[in-house]
Order: structure tokens, then sequence, then C-alpha cells
């Protein structure tokens, strides 16, 4: 990863300790101490929970109040919470602090129980508390619990909890695993809340809100923060802080890529921003490490997948016969996104709690209408879901790709339906099974979308629905599409039908396209573009 030329300090993609953070001097921790204050003030309720998608600075978060907590204000020298009245600052308090991805289920149920047991120990010996019962780990913890708040002057103590489903996520398709792991984890969790008259604050952190029925009836008093309007830009950076304590980095950004200030905020917001986490709220969030990953490199690239593996994420798109461009448009209950259970999980859900979707607009019944947030995300969930389609075959399509963009660049649109579309579905090794209109039809979104064309599915005319709309600098494209046919009948069906009826009175020129797919000959024949 090469750096920008000029030397400052840009936002941390990979340190989350704050203590090694500011102390280090080199990685630059925009400021949110004044929210994490309205989180824990002793107003506040004390029993907290939030989800967010992986990357997203929750270990941060938490290694922030374990320092406030612990009254370390010499790290908070010119942060917003140095000026207030906190509690931390004249009675410092014990954290219990764990860290459950370090729980790897790939490494046997038994690695599981002692790495558990592991940081329960290494907590007693760090507060000298130990040994303590070993007759269970949920026991184990319920001593640690009370032993360390009885070191403290009021008797209580403060819990902060990070991933803690990072055990289960990996075998959400293991059933039988996953409900050993749900009674393992519930046995340690349950303590949190038979203990709860002695935790000053607690803050539990996740990816997914699995389960209310399983591991968190053991913890029904948590108030969920979620979609908290509140605290909807308590992680991830707003535009507002690109423009603020971000704004050399950006200008740095902007002069490595040729921009005005103004171009790289727009490209970077484009990539990496359009995460809404409250029906209640407007503000929408950048994903931190992303942005701070092309802050770093002043390079606009998917740093998603390169931070984790959505192969559970790509195999559900799959089983509910979708691909990711079917995604945009969602339209949800709060409840179904609110209420999951991890066998039976719906993939909205799924996607929302893994950052794949978000809420785009809220409907005036309260509905939700989902979307993907970003570029990074569309680029990220139709390569993974290409690479897991055609595995070893992936290097022939991805020719196909790269000479598309080129042509649809250098040649425009004719040059890539006439050649490049051709040979993009004669690449199509035989494991894509195409036996239909509208399996045709996906596979030529898919192509279209992933090199870079502005591309649309279905949209209604007054007379029926269009197929797909490409808009191009040339002009825009009508598309109908037909399987073992003609592409006469297709272009004949869309000027028929008059599909191109809403872009008429534009100032583009506007052409039908009509596209047919061979069953016998496993491939298209010459498209037909005519002007409508």
């Amino acid at each position: 990863m090469e750096p920008c030329e000029k030397k400052i300090k840009v936002p941390t993609t990979g340190l989350f300790d704050f203590p090694e953070l500011i102390l280090g001097g080199e990685g630059k921790y925009v400021d949110k101490t004044d929210l994490l204050y309205r989180l824990a003030s002793p107003t506040a309720d004390a029993q907290l929970f939030i989800s967010r998608p992986r990357r997203f600075g929750k270990s941060l978060m938490l290694s922030t109040l374990k320092a406030m907590f612990e009254g370390r204000r010499d790290l908070f020298k010119g942060l917003a919470i140095d000026a207030l009245p906190w509690e931390g600052w004249e009675r410092p308090r014990p954290v219990l602090f764990f860290d459950m991805s370090r729980l790897s289920p790939s490494e046997g149920r038994k690695a599981m129980e002692i790495a558990l047991a592991g940081q329960i120990r290494e907590a007693a010996e760090t507060f000298g508390v130990g040994p303590l019962d070993t007759g269970s780990i949920g026991f184990a913890f319920d001593e640690l619990i009370r032993r360390v708040a009885a070191t403290s002057s009021d008797g209580k103590v403060v819990v902060l909890v990070d991933e803690y489903d990072a055990p289960m996520t990996s075998v959400l398709d293991d059933h039988e695993y996953l409900r050993w792991m749900r009674f393992f984890l519930h046995d340690f969790y349950c303590r949190l809340k038979s203990n709860s008259g002695i935790i000053r604050f607690l803050m539990m952190t996740g990816v997914t809100k699995l389960t209310k029925l399983s591991i968190f009836s053991g913890l029904n008093h948590l108030t969920d923060l979620t979609m908290d309007p509140r605290f909807a830009t308590l992680l991830g950076y707003t535009p507002e802080e690109l423009d603020g304590p971000l704004r050399e980095n950006v200008e740095v950004f902007a002069a490595q890529n040729g921009m005005d200030f103004a171009a790289a905020k727009k490209a970077l917001l484009s990539w990496y921003d359009g995460y809404r986490f409250s029906p209640d709220s407007e503000a929408k969030v950048c994903n931190p490490v992303s942005l701070g990953k092309a802050l770093k490199t002043c390079k606009l690239k998917n740093y998603w997948e390169a931070t984790g593996h959505a192969t559970i994420i790509v195999n559900r798109i799959k089983a509910a016969d979708e691909i990711p461009a079917d995604l945009n448009g969602l339209v949800v209950s709060q409840t179904q996104l609110d209420v999951c259970d991890a066998e039976t999980m719906p993939i909205e859900a799924l996607l929302y709690q893994g950052g794949y979707l978000t809420i785009k607009r809220v409907r005036a019944s309260g509905r939700l209408e989902l979307g993907m947030p970003n570029e990074e995300i569309s680029t990220s969930l139709s390569e993974g879901y290409v690479a897991t389609l055609l595995r070893n075959g992936m290097s022939d399509w991805n020719e196909e790709l790269a000479d598309a963009q080129d042509d649809l660049i250098e040649k425009g649109v004719e040059t890539l339906l006439k050649k490049n579309l051709k040979s993009a579905f004669a690449a199509v090794p035989h494991e894509w099974k195409i036996e239909s209109e509208r399996e045709a039809k996906r596979y030529f979104l898919l192509f279209m979308k992933l090199i870079g064309s502005e591309i649309s599915g279905e949209r209604q005319s007054a007379r029926g629905r269009a197929d797909a709309i490409l808009k191009d600098k040339s002009g825009v494209y009508v598309f109908e599409f037909k399987y073992g046919k003609s592409a006469a009948e297709a272009l004949q069906q869309a000027r028929t039908k008059e599909y191109a009826g809403p872009w008429l009175d534009g100032a583009p020129p506007v052409f039908y396209v009509g596209v047919n797919y061979d069953p016998a000959k496993r491939g298209i024949d010459d498209p037909l573009v005519e002007p409508a």
C-alpha cells in the first residue's frame, strides 16, 4: 500500500487501541467523545447494545470507553470530553474487557472453551482476584464480576464485550455447531443480567442481532442503540467530518488525483458513504476503515473484501435465486430487520446487518426501502458473486470484462453490444445454467454492472416494462430481451409498447435495443439497435 506523498496523520485503519493510537502520535482520531459522554453519563441507560457492520470502529469505541472509565485524562487532552464533568476524572473504575473475536470456531469446541476461560483468567490476574471457581465458564465469569466489583469504591464494575457474535457468524449455515455455540455463549452472557445491579456500565457490540430468542433471552434488559437516531453517527465518518477534521486528508487525496476539493469529496462519498442506520435520522456515514485506506493510499478501491470474506452472503444470494443488482429497492418492515433467528434469517436482514444493504428511504407506511450504500459494496458483491459462480473459470471472464470496459470507454455502446457482449456470453462456462429469459437477462445485467456501465433493471413505461435502461454519453438505450426467439421480435415489442416513452422528451438521443439469447448456440444473436 503506497502512501500519499505528503506526510500527515491519517485516520486509523488497523490500530483500534485508543491509548496506543493517541500515544503513538501517527494515526488520526476523529473526536467522538461528545457522543460517548452522552452514551455513558450516569443519567443514561447503563446496559447497552449496538450492532454495526464489520470494520466500523466498534473496537476503537470500546477501547476509548475503557480509557474514559479508567480515568486516563492525559489521553483526552484537546478532545471534547476533556472539558466535560466526566465521572472518570474523579472516580476511575475497574473495566472488564472481553474480545469475542479471539474465539475461533474452526479450532473446535474445546479450543473455544479454553480461549474464553483464558480471557476470564487473564482478567482475574490483572485485578488480583484469582483463582476463580472453575466449575464452569459461567460460574467463573460470575465470580469474576463480583470480585472485581468489590475492588471499586462503590462496589460497581464496567463490562465491555466486543464482537459478541463473532464466534457465530462463520457457522451460520452449520446449524448443529450453531446450536452448541448459542448454548455455550448463553451460559456466559446470562451472568451479565444476573449481576446487572453491580455493573455501572455495560456495552456489547456485534454485527448481527442473533437472536432475542436464544442468546439475548438472558440479556433482555439491554437497551438497543442500533437504530437510535441520537447515535446514528457514533461509528463511521460523516460528510461534515470530511470538511472538518479530515479536510487536509481530502485535500491531499485531491492533489494526488488532479481534482479540486469538491470533486475529491464527491468521489470519496460515492465510494464509501451512504450508510444510514436510523429510520428516524437522515444522517449517513462512511465506512471508516475503507475511507481511511483511500485517504492513505490516495486510491479509490474496493477495500471492503480485503478485510473479510462474504462467502455466506454470496451463498445466500445464490440460494435466493438473485444477483446483486436485484437487491436494490427491497422493501421491509423494521421488525424484519430487528428480530431475526440465525437458522431462518431472511436474506434482507443478513445483508442489512452485514453492511451490504442500508436504509435508502422510509416510506409513508413506515416500511424501509433498502439498497446498496455505495460503489465499494456494489463492486464487492458483484465480484464476490461472479468469483463464487465461476470458481476456477474466473480468469476467462475477467479478460472479457477488462476488454469490455476499454471498448465501452473508447468505442462506445454499439461496439460493446455487437462485440463484447457476444464474447462475454460465449465465455460463460457450462456451470452457469441459462435456461430462461430471466436468467439470460440477469447475467446480462450483471456483466453490464461489472464493466461500470450506468444500467438499471426493469423500468416502467405507460404500456409496460423495458428490460433494462443503459445511459451513456451517446444516448439512452432501451433494452428488450428474448430467449430462443429473435432480436427482431425483441426490438418490435419494445417499439410497439413504446418502452422509450419516458426518455423521448430529453436531450440525449434514444435507441431501442433487441437482444436474443439462443439456447442451442449458448450465446446471443447479433443485437439490433435502432433509433426510437
